[in-house]
């Protein structure tokens, strides 16, 4: 298995979905979308049945479509919106509202709105905690009702919250989820797998998430040379077509890793290149939140999306030729 490194803390909405699309499209992705107003672009990841890498990661043995970017302000803001008039949940942190986050608040509970601040719509949400994510794909999964913070919209459909598994930090997936929280294979398997057949290094993985062996700040926002997070789809996207899985922020894992913890992956915008590289997270409690830390979902699609998403990559090769 892999060695974990301590944990370290340190009209805007319709813009970005099309922004999101036009970069889905632009890199001749298949998208899948979630229902109702909120969309969600993803790919699938495909070599489905890869083995893992001397980690013992990135194996998955099911067809899933991973968002293309990071989890954003606007979409995030839209799930506020949505479910958090009256948080009873602390969905919402201060802090997003300071100056690496995205988001501001209005109002007072029982009537609270939620905005996005000028230029920062695109940005990764942050100051996010593990529960603020599996309740986000709770949402994602229950088809974005609105209402109070209860089992129809975000405390059950992926993930059952209970106060006493909150607790021992013991919840994962149920079996019938459609939306979540990366895991770790999922995660690391967009991140780093590419098969030495289709172009990738000789045992099928990368050490970076971008597709490669060495990386420069050209290629991601590491190393604390920009200071913040920059909008999703700034840099170049990987061999699967995914973007920001290096640098920016960490991406919270929903696996269970390490005595009821859960990894950060990809590193941040003032990580050294070191976290950058495969089989090296950061690993820490549930309830923590921070500038460098965000999230990205995981969908599994339809039949008929699954065709949709053939279609689509027979006509990409057609092009291509």
């Amino acid at each position: 298995m892999f060695g974990f490194v301590p944990f370290e803390e340190s009209e805007h909405v319709q813009n970005q979905v099309e922004t999101l699309a036009a970069i889905a499209v632009c890199a001749g992705l298949s998208v899948s979308v979630a229902s109702a107003s909120l969309t969600i672009p993803t790919i699938t990841i495909g070599n489905i049945g890869n083995a893992p890498d001397v980690n013992d990661l990135g194996s998955v043995e099911y067809v899933c479509n991973i968002g293309v970017t990071e989890v954003t302000n606007a979409q995030y803001a839209t799930f506020l919106n949505a479910v958090a008039a009256t948080d009873a949940n602390n969905l919402y942190n201060s802090n997003m509202a300071g100056i690496n986050g995205g988001i501001t608040r209005s109002g007072s509970a029982g009537a609270f709105t939620y905005a996005t601040i000028t230029g920062r719509d695109n940005n990764p949400v942050n100051f996010v905690s593990f529960w603020d994510t599996t309740r986000f794909a709770n949402w994602l999964h229950n088809g974005q009702p609105t209402g109070t913070q209860s089992n129809s919209t975000t405390e059950d459909g992926a993930y059952t919250l209970t106060p006493a598994g909150i607790s021992a930090s013991s919840i994962t997936r149920n079996a019938n989820w459609r939306w979540a929280v990366t895991s770790d294979n999922e995660w690391y398997n967009a991140a780093y797998h590419q098969p030495a057949s289709q172009g990738g290094d000789s045992d099928n993985y990368w050490l970076y998430p971008t597709s490669s062996n060495a990386i420069s700040t050209s290629q991601a926002n590491y190393g604390n040379v920009i200071g913040t997070v920059t909008p999703v789809g700034a840099y170049a996207p990987n061999f699967y077509g995914v973007f920001d899985l290096a640098g920016n922020v960490e991406e919270w894992g929903d696996t269970i890793s390490f005595t009821n913890a859960h990894a950060f992956w990809g590193g941040r915008f003032t990580s050294t290149e070191t976290f950058l590289r495969a089989g090296i997270p950061f690993v820490g409690g549930t309830t923590s939140e921070s500038a460098g830390r965000g999230f990205r979902v995981v969908h599994i699609p339809s039949p008929s999306s699954l065709g949709l998403a053939a279609f689509g990559g027979l006509i990409a090769a057609r092009r291509r030729r």
